[in-house]
Order: structure tokens, then C-alpha cells, then sequence
């Protein structure tokens, strides 16, 4: 849509964000700023709980090897990370394949079968709240669409956007979704 599309070259003028996707080569720094990020943004959204830095760990450890970096992005202004989004491979049917056991070779036919996946879960599309409703979550979007396009991905589900979310679910619906 031509309004939100101003939204996103207004946002990178003003600010000259740059956007990048989440590293597995800095993976640990990048955990670290998504954590402060996810921490900063959410408090005062129902049932939010900070997330504490062993059990982001912990989380990632498990997500590292999951994870697609062109499904990530995070936003940086002045060199600062200030947003991250985070989309994950829907897993299930592969795992309903293996009967969800890992061993001996469940594990390499999740691998090894993710190019096969066709949808995604955007687990998180967070923005430090100095830079809330500039446009930065649209910015973030923007980076990944291409890469959705280019992995083949049929349908996006934005799982955590809570009904009382009223700016993310507007963006949200604004831009065609459901």
C-alpha cells in the first residue's frame, strides 16, 4: 500500500536505519540485543513477562540450529540495534513426518527438509519504545518480504500480536492481513 510504503522510506530517511538480518556468526551479540530489545518493548502489553537472560540462552540454543537468518531482521540506527523481527519455519508437518523423534536421523530430516516448508511463524516483531509508531516495525518487514518471497513461503502467521495491540494489529490489517 502506497501510504505504509511512505511510512518505511519516511522512517529510513529520518532516522538512516540500516537493517540487517540476525547473524550466526555474531549469534550470541545478536541474542543479547534482541533480548534488550524484547525486554524494552513489551512492558505494559497483557501478560508480558521479561525474559531473563539464561532463559533467553536457553531458547536460543535450541532456535540456533531452526533458525534461517533470511527470516530474521534487526534494525540498527546510529550502529545501536533498536528493532528485530524473528520468523520461524513451521516445523509441525516435518515433525509429524518423524513422529517427533530426533534419533537416529529425525533431526537431519528436520535439516535437511526445511527448504520443503512453506509456511512461517513471525514469533516477534519488536521495536524499542523510543522509536514506537515511527514506522521501524514496517521498516523491519520490509527487509524480510523479499526473502519470504524468495524461500517460497505461502502464508506468514503473526502469532504473538496480542487483540489489544491496537498499533501492531492496525499495521497489521492495513497491509492485507488476516
Amino acid at each position: 500500500e502506497p501510504k505504509l510504503q511512505f511510512v518505511v522510506d519516511e522512517a529510513k530517511r529520518r532516522f538512516k536505519v540500516k537493517v540487517r538480518r540476525i547473524s550466526k556468526k555474531n549469534f550470541e551479540a545478536d541474542v543479547k540485543h534482541f533480548l534488550r530489545i524484547y525486554n524494552a518493548a513489551l512492558p505494559g502489553q497483557w501478560g508480558f513477562t521479561p525474559m531473563t537472560e539464561g532463559a533467553m540462552q536457553e531458547t536460543a540454543a535450541g532456535l540456533k540450529y531452526l533458525m534461517v537468518p533470511e527470516l530474521t531482521t534487526m534494525a540498527e540506527i546510529d550502529g545501536e540495534p533498536v528493532a528485530a523481527v524473528f520468523g520461524l519455519l513451521d516445523y509441525n508437518p516435518l515433525i509429524k513426518k518423524i513422529g517427533g523423534r530426533l534419533l537416529p536421523f529425525g533431526a537431519l530430516r528436520l535439516l535437511f527438509g526445511r527448504k520443503k516448508i512453506k509456511n512461517i511463524r513471525i514469533l516477534s516483531t519488536n521495536v524499542v519504545p523510543q522509536y514506537q509508531r515511527w514506522g521501524l516495525g514496517l521498516v523491519l518487514l520490509e527487509r524480510l518480504v523479499p526473502d519470504i518471497k524468495e524461500w517460497g513461503i505461502q502464508e506468514a502467521e503473526f502469532s504473538w500480536v496480542l487483540e489489544s495491540n491496537k498499533l501492531s494489529r492496525g499495521t497489521l490489517e492495513r497491509s492485507g492481513c488476516k
